[in-house]
């Protein structure tokens, strides 16, 4: 595979897989009201991650990485394609750039609608299976293009994962797949928490010791995804 960080490429095995490695940020202080860093979280109990194309892993000392698949990676390798993390933003079947057609045509008609501005709107959709309640995919878009997702709930009974966790997974999971969050903030749920790893768009939120939901969102301030 191929990894790139730090200007570098070094080849190993014999697929293409493309690493976006980022350091995680410091805490901002304009946050420290409401959040906190992960200081008294257990450590990973393993030291990276494998990577799997389309998911966020960690690389020991150097935190997250996005893995994408053979043609998407040597494109970039090749500078055809811009070097993103764009792939590994994704919940189950549906990420960030995904048109609402075909958005649609896999988790049908939402239960709810709720126009943002002129340009954006907000929707919700049951995931459905036979335990209640439901898991919920709550998904913005902009222009027709998904530029926030969300996904929360209880356990679901079809795969829909994110860097290979799902609803439901312990915490020590979620440190073992991402490493330790850059900031733990409270949600309006009593109890739960939002962790997230600075400066990916990304967030797990916790329970009791369990996920109960996944956020991944579109940079602010760059343009919509094609």
């Amino acid at each position: 595979m191929t990894i790139r960080g730090g200007g570098r490429i070094i080849r190993r095995m014999r697929s293409v897989i493309l690493a976006v490695l980022c350091s995680l940020a410091a805490l901002p202080a304009a946050a420290q009201d409401t959040c906190r860093d992960g200081s008294g979280l257990p450590e990973p109990r393993v030291q990276e991650t494998a990577p799997q194309p389309n998911q966020f892993y960690r690389v020991a000392g150097r935190g997250l990485a996005c893995a994408v698949g053979n043609a998407e990676g040597e494109a970039m390798s090749q500078h055809e394609r811009p070097v993103t993390f764009l792939p590994c933003l994704r919940i189950g079947a549906v990420g960030i750039a995904d048109g609402r057609a075909a958005v649609e045509q896999l988790l049908g008609q939402p239960q709810r609608t709720r126009d943002l501005n002129r340009r954006s709107q907000l929707r919700v959709y049951a995931i459905p299976q036979r335990s209640l309640p439901e898991p919920m995919y709550v998904v913005t878009y902009q222009d027709d293009v998904v530029v926030g997702l969300q996904m929360f709930g209880p356990p679901t009974e079809m795969p829909a994962t994110f860097a290979g966790m799902a609803l439901g997974d312990p915490v020590e999971k979620v440190i073992d797949t991402l490493g330790t969050p850059s900031r733990r903030c409270l949600t309006r749920s009593p109890g739960t928490e939002t962790w997230m790893w600075q400066p990916f768009p990304i967030g797990v939120d916790v329970l009791d010791g369990r996920v109960v939901g996944f956020k991944v969102t579109w940079p602010a301030g760059r343009p919509t995804p094609d």
